[in-house]
């Protein structure tokens, strides 16, 4: 049985009960050519990495009013100078990449006016494209800075079929990778990936569309409120807990797993973050930190010393001289081939 015919099942299983009852361009891969002429007429070529931060103490509080001398950043293990620095001030490219699958159908109210808190809480100069995926991967709006725009297109999300998550990641990427600036893919979902048609992609391809487009992703998962949906604790239509010895389940459950462990890779590896609602309260309030966070953001630049343009993954590490405070950051990018 494909993993989309049973994946169905088990939706039925869990909520059929519910429904039967009720500025400047940043040029990171871009290489900004500079000519120094010899000899032998060589032309040398430097490439410029920006690199959003995000710091936080232990408790996970956001650390404003850091310098760039607070900084200290590595690329493969040796120390980079910081060439330019900014707060907050670089506006932001954001895919607003939503699930509208079978599987949020009794949710997708909540989302809405979840988004809509934060597209009102982004900068006038920050963009937002909107990609709505189930079995199929539809941009729903272009770069867009007007908020009505924005809102309108929102309601533009039924809630129906499978889930081709692992394309539209891809395709969020990919879009983002042709525009300047800050970018960032904030997605809900609960990461399970239904689809199994002929251009259907892995997550191992997806992380590296996502990683060559040097985008933060910011994850909204509910994984965490399916769970408590198949224990019977957050429906008051599921009147009791599923057998968690069905077999259905059990698979299903097996995939959550995995999906999740997906989610997080895909937050941390990338600098972002990952979220776990279980209230429509907690859903808006992921949104409203993911909009503070964007803008509180520290936005470091350096010329890498190893200016060799060979394609390899470059990894980065940043530091801030106070050993309380942890920087977030992606773990690297992909040099120039040529």
């Amino acid at each position: 049985m494909r993993r989309g015919k049973w994946y169905a099942i088990v939706l039925l299983l869990v909520f059929g009960s519910a429904w039967a009852q009720s500025g400047r361009r940043l040029p990171t891969e871009r290489p900004k050519a500079t000519t120094e002429p010899d000899e032998t007429a060589v032309t040398l070529e430097t490439t410029e990495v920006i690199v959003p931060v995000t710091v936080r103490d232990r408790y996970g509080r956001l650390i404003r009013g850091l310098s760039r001398y607070d900084f200290i950043l590595y690329e493969d293990g040796v120390r980079q100078e910081i060439t330019d620095f900014a707060v907050g001030t670089v506006p932001v490219n954001v895919v607003l990449l939503i699930d509208v699958s079978g599987s949020v159908a009794t949710e997708i109210n909540d989302i809405r006016l979840a988004a809509l808190a934060f597209l009102n809480a982004l900068g006038p100069k920050d963009r937002v494209a909107i990609i709505r995926f189930n079995h199929k991967v539809e941009e729903v709006l272009d770069w867009e800075t007007d908020k009505l725009r924005l809102q309108r297109a929102l309601f533009q999300l039924p809630a129906v079929g499978n889930t081709a998550f692992y394309k539209a990641l891809s395709v969020a990427a990919n879009k983002l990778k042709a525009v300047e600036g800050r970018r960032a893919i904030l997605l809900f979902t609960d990461g399970v990936d239904t689809y199994d048609g002929p251009d259907q992609k892995t997550f191992a391809e997806a992380l590296e569309a996502v990683r060559r487009a040097e985008a933060i992703v910011y994850v909204i998962s509910k994984t965490k409120a399916i769970r408590a949906f198949l224990r019977g604790e957050r429906s008051p239509f599921i009147f009791r807990p599923l057998d968690p010895n069905d077999f259905y389940v059990r698979l299903y459950l097996q995939v959550l797993d995995q999906a999740e462990e997906q989610l997080i890779e895909l937050a941390e590896k990338t600098g972002g973050r990952i979220y776990f609602p279980l209230e429509q309260s907690e859903l808006r309030e992921a949104y409203a930190q993911i909009a503070e966070e964007l803008s509180t953001q520290y936005i470091l630049r350096y010329v890498p010393k190893n200016t060799a343009r060979d394609g390899r993954f470059r990894r980065i590490r940043v530091m801030t001289g106070n050993p309380a405070y942890i920087a977030i950051a992606r773990e690297g990018y992909y040099a120039p081939n040529r």
